[in-house]
């Protein structure tokens, strides 16, 4: 062989090597994608996973007992900035242990959430109705003599 016919192998042999290592890297990406899609179709897009996460990070304030301004302004889903005057102008339960920071007892949320319930009309005719079959009742009683 000669010095010229080595070299032209000797690059024959590069050029081989460099599409094998290409073809390494080609095989990499695949098995990247291949990850990818078997993490798509186990989980959806990211977006479905990251909405996913999300509601389980509202679900797990249900479990929490004490929360901080943020964590309660997002328990009642309203801006800080409001839960702050609420608690400037005494609203809203709340308490400084230390003098500085607020908390608010998840307990005492709820009970502030109900606190001006309103009746739907099927409500207040029951109410009603309840309240004039009570007073009917009451009438005939003092019509007999037999007010209790």
């Amino acid at each position: 062989m000669t010095e010229s016919g080595f070299l032209e192998t000797l690059e024959r042999v590069e050029a081989v090597h460099s599409i094998l290592k290409r073809m390494e890297d080609i095989d990499c990406v695949l098995d990247k994608i291949t990850v990818i899609e078997e993490f798509i179709n186990r989980f959806g897009t990211l977006e479905a996973l990251i909405a996913r996460f999300e509601e389980i990070e509202r679900q797990l304030y249900i479990l929490k007992e004490v929360f901080n301004v943020e964590e309660a302004a997002k328990y009642l889903n309203i801006s800080t900035g409001h839960l702050y005057r609420l608690t400037s102008t005494h609203e809203i339960p709340f308490s400084k242990p230390n003098g500085k920071h607020i908390f608010f007892e998840r307990k005492a949320l709820d009970d502030w959430k109900r606190r001006n319930p309103v009746l739907s009309n099927r409500e207040i005719e029951r109410q009603a109705a309840l309240a004039g079959t009570g007073m009917g009742t009451e009438n005939q009683l003092m019509k007999k003599g037999k007010k209790q």
